[in-house]
């Protein structure tokens, strides 16, 4: 088998390239090529610090964009790039695909003859609830990446505020995102509610007052419900901010869109409040290196039972042009 690792890009509204991560670190990659032939994209991996010698080293070969489109398997971090659809035959496209945020990417996806493994859809049982292993780990880093932008909002945003009285931070969704922002908020002082399916009627009276919300209440292969409306941030305190983690999935705070990293603290309002936004789809981007190798080694034993003829379990959301995920039904 053939496996290609691709060279992530991804840009902003302004044009600019905000993606950074590498889907397989050269540790990796050495020991995949013990069981396939590893092309890796040229610079793939610079971005996150990792050449394409050290690549060469772990015995893949350096080749170009299209060359790798046209292997077997094909891995990388962020969505299949609209332009690279058509040149996807039979082959299986393996990353973080988010089909749910979007009609039209799922259309071009169905009109392939490609199989699409979605990262984020992924799931395995443990002590009797779901958990999905490739996501955890970005998911964790995202909260941490929140948690220290709230540091500065709180200081710099909120100065005539500051510290000094206890905000209020309200987490829709108690999953990876969701407990450990509780936790790193909780340590810096904040009052933390965090609402999950089962408090949701707590929802109005835990946001009036807030200074911040983060909303991160996840369905495989869905788009988030706006639980998050407008009337609710107006009853936020003025000025605050929210964190919609979920915005590569539609986001679960009406109004909210998309922002980059590249600009995290120039933001927008929320429409018709007094509320801003923070949401980089890809917020994981920030520490690249280190999420990088946190995904490679997530995803790492999932392309070994590909190799061996084996389906990532809840993985597969497209494939012959058919939708198979439920959740994308």
């Amino acid at each position: 088998m053939k496996i290609g690792i691709l060279r992530e890009s991804k840009l902003d509204a302004a044009g600019r390239e905000v993606e950074m991560r590498v889907i397989l670190p050269p540790a990796q990659i050495a020991k995949l090529s013990k069981f396939a032939e590893v092309l890796v994209e040229k610079d793939a991996g610079s971005k996150s610090g990792y050449p394409d010698a050290e690549y060469e080293k772990a015995g893949a070969r350096i080749i170009s964009h299209d060359e790798a489109l046209s292997a077997d398997l094909i891995l990388g971090v962020k969505e299949t790039k609209e332009e690279d659809f058509p040149k996807l035959k039979k082959n299986i496209f393996m990353s973080f695909q988010h089909f749910a945020e979007s009609q039209k990417r799922t259309q071009l996806a169905q009109k392939t003859g490609a199989t699409f493994i979605c990262l984020e859809t992924i799931e395995v049982e443990v002590e009797g609830k779901k958990r999905f292993p490739c996501l955890a780990p970005m998911s964790e880093a995202a909260a941490r990446v929140v948690a220290r932008h709230a540091d500065w909002f709180a200081l710099h945003s909120l100065r005539t505020i500051g510290w000094g009285k206890k905000l209020k931070v309200i987490i829709l969704g108690a999953g990876m995102v969701g407990t450990t922002a509780a936790h790193e908020l909780g340590l810096r002082g904040l009052e933390v509610h965090l609402i999950d399916r089962v408090s949701l009627k707590k929802l109005p009276s835990s946001i009036a007052s807030a200074a911040f919300a983060v909303s991160s209440m996840y369905t495989s292969g869905r788009s988030p419900e706006k639980l998050i409306t407008q009337k609710l941030l107006k009853t936020m305190l003025p000025g605050g901010c929210v964190y919609p983690v979920d915005i590569d999935q539609g986001g679960g705070i009406e109004g909210a869109v998309q922002t980059s990293i590249l600009t995290p603290f120039d933001l927008p309002k929320i429409p018709g409040t007094e509320i801003f936004c923070f949401a980089p789809p890809n917020l994981p981007s920030l520490g690249a290196r280190t999420t990088s190798e946190a995904l490679g080694a997530a995803i790492l034993p999932y392309v070994l039972d590909i190799i061996k003829g084996k389906m990532p379990p809840g993985g597969i959301n497209i494939e012959n042009g058919k939708i198979i995920h439920p959740g994308l039904r």
